[in-house]
């Protein structure tokens, strides 16, 4: 609309002779003759093309970052500043870090205490162990032989209170004969060999051997007098009490070795809590490993990277100011970029993703083709468009252009030029027409979308007129034309 406007006045102004128009220089003629010129000279003629809607936009980064610390620290080196490339993991900014670090050896100590922790609580249980095993072999040992000294004692009681079977008091018997015949050989060996020694036939030690075996025979046989005795008299009440009180304390003896087996079995619950100990102390070093990570990772915060390749756009700090958590350090973005458009909902099924659009950026004068990379799915409710992302070729494109994206919508006649046809003056473009007489005459033109080398004439140009697109800086209004 603002065309037609423009090219109303620039009409109005040129027929009323007020010279608001551009300068135009004067005929060019030799000996009152006009100059004849040679240019290219194209017949304007309106042919089938597709029809685009212009969407525009504006160009982003894909990827945008604003670092911040999340530490309380004073910043010490910030190492790229506004337009630097980084790459991904570079170092940007350094902060001061003798407070994590003094938390890293802490947490290093602690964690060095609690393996110690671990492995003595490790040794006192195997020490437990090894002692409760034992004491516990020990008092069934004990109980073993208790029971062994119980079996005794009443075994004695037993034969005590049975008294002696009649086979012991033949045994007895046979035991005196016996010894009274040894007593009487002795005896007579005695008188003999002390006869003899008188007569002074043998020595006096003959006579002491003699003697000896007659002492021993003589002890045996009373012994055997007194074993026929008692097995003829029976068990006396003494005995029998004295068998009852050894059964009373081998029995108590038993006792106390099962209780000391008992005690032992208990104490050996001590591994128990020895292992408890070794769980706890176990736990305690995860939580000191885990303190350690947590430290780790604070110190890790004291160096802030490049999460991506891409350009320094903002750089908020200095070395010397102290950096808060949240609050913005340095700004990057990467380096691909995307031209973001609002496409209206009538036109969005006919884009898909990975298809190429044409694209212009007018500050750098740049036409070529993008893909698109990404359709947003939620339109916005208010304007029923939805945004566009498409990637930019172009090396020399900034962030925050503006850009232009055609979305194809149909067929359409239109005039197509050259973009050589056209040139720009005082704002405004015009062209140079050729009239019947060959003169060139300048015109006023309104341009639409640019495809490439060619521009579209919405007004100024009828099918029909011949119009020169070549060595327009050499024509002059009226000049005589030669087309080539």
């Amino acid at each position: 609309m603002l065309r037609w406007v423009a090219f109303g006045f620039f009409t109005f102004f040129v027929l009323a002779g007020l010279g608001c128009g551009p300068q135009l220089k004067p005929d060019s003629r030799v000996g009152g003759l006009l100059t004849s010129k040679s240019a290219q000279v194209e017949t304007a003629r309106p042919v089938d093309q597709p029809s685009y809607y212009e969407a525009i936009g504006i160009v982003h980064a894909r990827f945008n970052a604003v670092l911040s610390s999340k530490l309380m620290a004073r910043v010490i080196e910030v190492r790229y500043r506004e337009g630097d490339v980084v790459h991904k993991g570079e170092v940007l900014v350094v902060l001061d870090s003798r407070e994590t670090s003094a938390s890293i050896d802490a947490a290093r100590a602690n964690l060095n205490s609690s393996l110690a922790g671990v492995a003595n609580a490790r040794t006192a249980l195997a020490m437990e162990q090894g002692t409760s095993q034992a004491r516990i072999h020990q008092a069934e040992a004990a109980v073993l032989q208790a029971q062994a000294t119980v079996a005794s004692a009443q075994s004695k009681l037993d034969l005590a209170l049975a008294g002696p079977r009649s086979q012991e008091r033949t045994q007895a018997h046979l035991a005196v004969v016996q010894a009274d015949s040894n007593l009487t050989l002795a005896t007579t060996d005695l008188q003999r060999i002390t006869a003899l020694y008188k007569q002074g036939a043998i020595a006096a030690r003959d006579v002491d051997v003699a003697q000896n075996r007659y002492n021993v025979a003589k002890a045996q046989r009373d012994a055997a007098q007194e074993a026929e005795n008692i097995a003829q008299e029976g068990t006396r009440a003494e005995d029998i009490r004295a068998a009852r009180e050894a059964v009373s304390q081998a029995k108590g003896a038993q006792k106390q070795s099962e209780a000391n087996l008992q005690q032992a079995k208990a104490a050996s619950m001590q591994t128990q809590v020895r292992k408890q100990e070794i769980r706890a102390a176990q736990a305690q070093v995860g939580q000191s490993a885990a303190s350690l990570k947590t430290a780790a990772v604070s110190q890790s915060y004291a160096t802030i990277a490049a999460p991506f390749d891409g350009r320094v756009v903002k750089r908020n700090v200095d070395p010397g100011a102290m950096a808060s958590p949240g609050v913005p350090l340095i700004t990057i973005e990467g380096k691909q970029l995307r031209l973001e458009v609002s496409v209206p909902e009538r036109l969005i099924a006919s884009i898909h993703t990975g298809t190429n659009l044409p694209i212009r950026f007018d500050a750098i004068q740049q036409e070529s083709t993008a893909r698109v990379d990404e359709i947003v799915p939620q339109g916005d409710a208010t304007s029923h468009t939805f945004t566009v992302k498409l990637i930019v070729p172009h090396s020399s494109v900034k962030a925050g252009m503006v850009g232009r994206a055609l979305i194809p919508r149909g067929r359409r006649r239109a005039i197509l030029l050259p973009a050589s046809a056209v040139m720009e003056r005082a704002g405004l473009l015009y062209t140079f027409v050729v009239d019947q007489d060959g003169i060139a005459r300048l015109q006023l033109v309104t341009v639409g979308s640019s495809m490439a080398e060619k521009k579209e004439i919405l007004s100024g140009i009828s099918a029909g007129d011949r119009v020169i697109v070549s060595d327009l800086q050499s024509i002059s209004e009226g000049d005589k034309v030669e087309a080539r």
